[in-house]
């Protein structure tokens, strides 16, 4: 069947776009030849009354920088049937002169209105380069390719008003069957995503018109797959102190994303790691863009890292613009390996009539009951829909059938339904993504006499920070459970869309973002879109239900059970009782230790209390539970639930109402502070009287990331750490406020610990000064309190070989000449999500161990409460030493760089795969 499409138009994002559009290359495979310029002008003419308009009919004049004019009409069709088109050249360039000369579109316009009415509505000034295409063996071009900068006004009684202008592209077919027009737009869209727009130009001049304030959509930093970051030089004097750590935090996200792109990573896995890369940007947008000096407010790491606002703003956007290119390329890869599985996540086009079918079915029942569009528009009675925080939604072109002007409708996709929808048949196994569902049925949602033209997927990300009022509250629990009713009410600092979808839709979208800022104290950071190239919304990964296959995920892991496997037989009480136990998780069963140390006090009838601090608790939880069972068995239970975890003050709330109904002792939290402590004392008749067993843990009591993240756990009898957790426990219930005093053994946040860890780095200063043996190691999450980074800087200068292990986000800059040419710093990633934060100081050679809750960073050193307990014994040394120099030898890692980069490892077995080996030959 000979192919009959004549011309496609897209419109353009910039200028920048056009000008490479017309002097590069076009799409590969399409041959052009070089442009050339002309100047025209469109003048589109109806009544005052729009008597042409609401008929369907288009009349313009157009009239060129060399005199000439002509005139066209076009009079849509109906019933699906062709628009008609009349053309004819004018005598005149001027409007009156034209029409009272008479010619074919003046004849066939006297049948519809009186022609000596019309009037110019709009005036388009149109600078257009024209590229020939495609030409034939008689040097004859096939395709004829306009980029248009249009310039716009809207005439009236008065003349000119308004003004505005944009981009375009119109590809027409000059001759041949077509195939050389087609392929340039599958082209186009591929290597450009521009997709045809159904938006005609004088439309799109009279949305430029109405909107002004809409038109040149700014354009953020360009995309590309480097990450933004200054050139440091290695000279003490010249390097700026300290990373930037709101860029060190997506470095981060940037190894995380690579552990997704390895084809060794099993497919399942790799899609995991890309869910989770997308909750943390997610999350780095919700919590930490919100704090940007743009808001008024301060960063929450403070640091000289040398960027004034506006570069730490544009090292953000193109860090992120580089994640997001990432990732839509490596799904796009995860695709792949899938379908070599028979495993296909297809659009609503490359289903089969049965597939289709089948899903319009559960659409009917199971989506479109959910679906409710609003107009995207100005007008009074229809504002512009407040967009919902993290949902999915649909940017909607319509038009009625009949004619008339494009509308817009903006259509939020139900979060209560599948993400992905199978419709397997056969031995295939074929998901559809919600979003494709809904798009395919759009026509169901609107009347017959309204057509669908175009929709495109958009998401905003908003601020989540609770605005919470401790000091004056009444109740910290009811003031917690107000604040997270609001959260995704506050101001939009991200708005992803398809990469595809049309300025106009943009702009339309960000108008509705300004507008909410407008008599806000607030000014608004959104001034444009992230683009996103395929599936937006990565979270929702992990709702695809993949069948079973053992190779698409990591081997199970067997863990060693140390309390089961002990020789001493009954509870966990007779095993800690013989000796103080550390246990590595998740090597070690957390659900054999941590919950089982619990389960057994909850049920025990010599055990007569229980205290702990619960933080991301989970729901379910077996820890809760267990507290909940003591509880209602009389046994005097007493815990301190931190209801400010972020993200998960809801679940928390829940378990601090359940336990007070069980007959539990709460406390509910500090006013200006967070309990982030991971301590659990146990105290228990014994023939020789009351005796008390503590578990102090680096991870939270959460028994799904015991399986999922690495963590020390520690559980002793021992008198001094008993005793101190006791008093720790009873300033927390008694004193409602930060314990103060000073601890026998333990190091206690806020007050002591960071004193104490800079009196052990300048111990450390001293000794290598004296020639002893300095050396500091350590393994952390972050890394960025200023107090601390600069003490490292010191003793570096002294003398101190410095090795940190640092997951996430590390401030301190390593390798420098005259500051920290001593110290090295490295991040490890892969399997299980680093978690255990084990310190070692050297000592000059009578070295200190200490594990425990918390980072160094401000946050955990000044504004929490956290627990770091010495490690005594000399075999649990022993697996701590071996922990260090594993991780500090994993030839996985990556090595930071004084300029703030990260640099991977050749590759080998990692350290993760290393550890669970040591634990099993431990064991």
């Amino acid at each position: 069947m000979p192919l009959t499409k004549t011309e496609f138009r897209c419109e353009l994002l910039s200028a920048d776009q056009l000008a490479a559009l017309a002097s590069g290359p076009l799409p590969s495979g399409v041959a052009a030849d070089e442009s050339r310029r002309s100047l025209h002008r469109d003048l589109y003419l109806d009544t005052p009354e729009g008597s042409l308009r609401r008929r369907g009919i288009v009349c313009r004049m157009r009239v060129g920088a060399d005199g000439r004019s002509s005139m066209s009409l076009r009079i849509a069709g109906s019933n699906g049937t062709p628009p008609t088109r009349v053309s004819a050249t004018t005598r005149s360039s001027e409007v009156a002169e034209a029409i009272a000369s008479g010619n074919a579109v003046v004849h066939r316009l006297r049948g519809i209105v009186d022609p000596s009415l019309l009037q110019v509505q709009l005036d388009l000034q149109v600078d257009r380069l024209t590229r020939p295409v495609a030409r034939d063996w008689l040097r004859r071009p096939r395709v004829a390719v306009h980029l248009d900068r249009v310039s716009v006004s809207r005439g009236g009684r008065d003349g000119a008003i308004g003004g505005a202008s944009f981009f375009q592209m119109c590809a027409h077919r000059l001759r041949g069957d077509g195939t050389e027009l087609e392929a340039l737009e599958r082209a186009l869209e591929e290597e450009h995503g521009l997709r045809p727009s159904t938006v005609a130009t004088h439309e799109r001049a009279e949305l430029a018109v109405k909107w002004a304030r809409l038109e040149d959509v700014p354009r953020g930093a360009g995309y590309s797959d480097s990450v933004l970051r200054a050139s440091i030089e290695r000279d003490a004097d010249l390097a700026p102190e300290f990373i930037n750590p709101e860029i060190s935090l997506l470095a981060f996200q940037h190894r995380v994303l690579s552990l997704a792109e390895d084809p060794a990573t099993p497919v399942r896995e790799r899609l995991r790691f890309l869910s989770i890369v997308s909750a943390n940007v997610d999350e780095f947008f919700m919590v930490r863009l919100a704090r940007l000096s743009a808001f008024g407010g301060a960063p929450e790491e403070p640091s000289d890292d040398g960027l004034t606002p506006a570069e730490q703003l544009a090292a953000i956007t193109e860090s992120v613009a580089a994640i997001s290119l990432r990732k839509s390329r490596c799904l796009r890869e995860c695709y792949d390996v899938l379908a070599e599985r028979g495993i296909h996540v297809c659009s609503w086009l490359e289903l089969r009539e049965t597939q289709r079918e089948t899903l319009r079915g559960r659409f009917r029942s199971e989506i479109q009951p959910l679906l409710t569009p609003f107009a995207m528009t100005l007008s009074p009675g229809h504002p512009l829909p407040r967009l919902s925080h993290l949902s999915l939604s649909l940017a909607i072109v319509l038009r009625n059938r009949a004619g008339g002007p494009p509308r817009f409708a903006e259509l939020e996709l139900p979060a209560s339904v599948p993400r992905f929808f199978d419709v397997s048949e056969g031995g295939e196994h074929v998901f559809v993504a919600l979003e494709d569902v809904v798009r395919g049925n759009l026509d169901a949602i609107y009347p017959a006499d309204v057509g669908v033209e175009q929709s495109y997927v958009f998401r905003v990300t908003r601020t989540a920070e609770l605005a919470l009022d401790e000091a004056n509250a009444d109740d910290l629990l009811d003031e917690v459970e107000r604040a997270t009713a609001t959260r995704g009410q506050g101001i939009v600092v991200r708005l992803e869309v398809d990469r595809g979808m049309p300025p106009v839709l943009r702009a339309l979208l960000l108008e509705d973002v300004r507008r909410e800022h407008i008599g806000a104290e607030a000014s608004c950071l959104v001034t444009d879109v992230e683009e996103v190239d395929g599936l937006v919304d990565l979270r929702g990964l992990t709702e695809l239900d993949l069948p079973v296959d053992p190779t698409a995920s990591y081997p199970r892991l067997e863990s060693r059970r140390p309390f089961a496997e002990s020789e001493l037989s009954g509870s966990a009480f007779d095993v800690i009782a013989a000796g103080d136990m550390l246990v590595h998780h998740p090597f070690d069963s957390f659900a054999d230790t941590v919950v089982r140390f619990l389960h057994d006090a909850a049920r025990d009838p010599a055990v007569a209390a229980i205290k702990i601090t619960l933080y991301r608790v989970g729901n379910p939880s077996p820890i809760a539970d267990a507290l909940l069972e003591a509880a209602r068995q009389g046994k005097a239970v007493t815990v301190f639930v931190e209801l400010k975890a972020r993200f998960d003050e809801e679940i928390n709330v829940g378990w601090a109402r359940a336990l007070e109904a069980a007959g539990g002792h709460v406390v509910r939290g500090l006013v200006g502070f967070k309990n982030h402590a991971k301590v659990a004392l146990v105290v228990r008749r014994e023939s020789a009287g009351l005796r008390r067993y503590v578990h102090i843990g680096t991870g939270n009591y959460n028994a799904r990331s015991g399986e999922q993240y690495t963590d020390l756990s520690f559980f002793t009898t021992d008198d001094a750490i008993t005793s101190d957790v006791s008093d720790l426990f009873n300033e927390l219930t008694g004193m409602s406020e930060p314990p103060r005093r000073k601890s026998r053994a333990l190091l206690v946040a806020p007050h002591h610990l960071l004193p104490s860890i800079l009196e052990r780095i300048d111990r450390e200063a001293a000794h290598a000064r004296a020639g002893r043996e300095a050396r500091i190691t350590a393994k952390l999450n972050g890394m960025s309190d200023p107090d601390v980074v600069r003490a490292l800087y010191r003793a570096s200068r002294d003398g101190v070989e410095i090795d940190l292990v640092v997951r996430g986000i590390c401030t301190l800059r390593p390798g420098i000449l005259g500051r920290s040419e001593r110290i090295r710093v490295e991040s490890v990633v892969g399997r299980f999500l680093e978690h255990s934060r084990i310190y070692r100081f050297a000592n000059g050679g009578d070295p200190r161990y200490f594990i425990g809750s918390a980072d160094l960073r401000p946050r955990n050193l000044r504004r929490r409460v956290e627990i770091v307990v010495p490690i005594a014994n000399a075999q649990h040394r022993r697996l701590l030493d071996d922990i260090l120099r594993l991780y500090t030898a994993d030839p996985t890692a990556w090595d930071l760089q004084a300029d703030g980069s990260y640099v991977a490892r050749p590759g080998g077995i990692p350290a993760q795969s290393r550890l669970g080996i040591l634990t099993t030959r431990k064991a």
